[in-house]
């Protein structure tokens, strides 16, 4: 029985929400991603494993929450697993970084959103309101990435009554994705962990940097005062989440930072 990582990879071809929820591009460069927990994998005894098929067209469900399904996927596939961890494609893991399933106590483990708090904010108050009748169904400094999420069997009920709500509300959960436009599946995974009353067990802020260029951590423009090295990045976590990318004059997009990233770690 080993541990998991578990990668949502499918590679779209078209756009299916007016808010570009599932546009076609999102997986460009996702395999510089793949490769590098591939080998963490390989260095710590992991087995990877990536959904690279849909189980129903997303019209109906996104493979953001049919990543949700990921113990049963698991266990329909004869993996004896002990802990997974569920991570987004377009992530790059460092070498050296340390085996996080040892710092999980068994609890669902993750790390908290650090990036845009007015997204957040109007994340989780939209969704607290539309399904919840509530102003605030948590705290924005309580809001996880669903993009980095440690589970183990213990776990299973709970996802179980995800999904289950999930396709009881299923239509009014696609149409939100236009009207509340702040994502799919994120606000109201968090919003359901807290209102299931599911404990976290929290990382380090290095087990998963988000929002590099926000950080200055990502030399974007010429103009740019700092030196257009990774030294910082390196410097500052051990796993580097490539969201929330803007506009480059110098072409460098997410594609772009991730194969610079890969093939200068690996």
């Amino acid at each position: 029985m080993r541990n998991v990582v578990f990668i949502p990879y499918i590679k779209r071809e078209d756009s299916f929400t007016k808010s570009g929820v599932g546009q076609s591009n999102r997986h460009k460069g996702y395999d510089y991603g793949i490769n590098s927990w591939k080998q963490w994998c390989n260095k710590h005894n992991c087995e990877l494993f990536v959904l690279d098929e849909l189980l129903v067209p997303e019209s109906q469900m996104l493979i953001t929450w049919q990543r949700w399904y990921v113990l049963d996927i698991l266990e329909h596939n004869n993996i004896d697993y002990d802990q997974v961890l569920v991570v987004d494609a377009d992530s790059i893991v460092h070498p050296d970084c340390p085996n996080f399933f040892e710092m999980t106590n068994r609890k669902f483990t993750t790390q908290l959103t650090d990036g845009d708090f007015e997204w957040v904010s109007r994340a989780i108050n939209g969704y607290s309101n539309l399904f919840f009748n509530k102003k605030w169904c948590l705290k924005p400094y309580e809001f996880f990435q669903t993009g980095f999420v440690i589970i183990n069997k213990d776990h299973k009920p709970f996802f179980e009554k995800v999904l289950d709500w999930y396709n009881k509300n299923r239509e009014e959960v696609i149409k939100s994705y236009d009207t509340l436009l702040t994502g799919s599946d994120i606000s109201l995974m968090n919003c359901l962990r807290k209102e299931f009353g599911v404990e976290m067990n929290l990382l380090p802020k290095q087990f998963s940097l988000m929002d590099l260029a926000r950080k200055n951590l990502l030399y974007l423009e010429p103009h740019n005062w700092w030196a257009d090295d990774l030294t910082n990045l390196y410097n500052s976590g051990w796993i580097y989440q490539f969201n929330a990318i803007p506009q480059s004059s110098m072409g460098r997009d997410r594609s772009y930072w991730m194969g610079r990233i890969y093939e200068e770690l690996y």
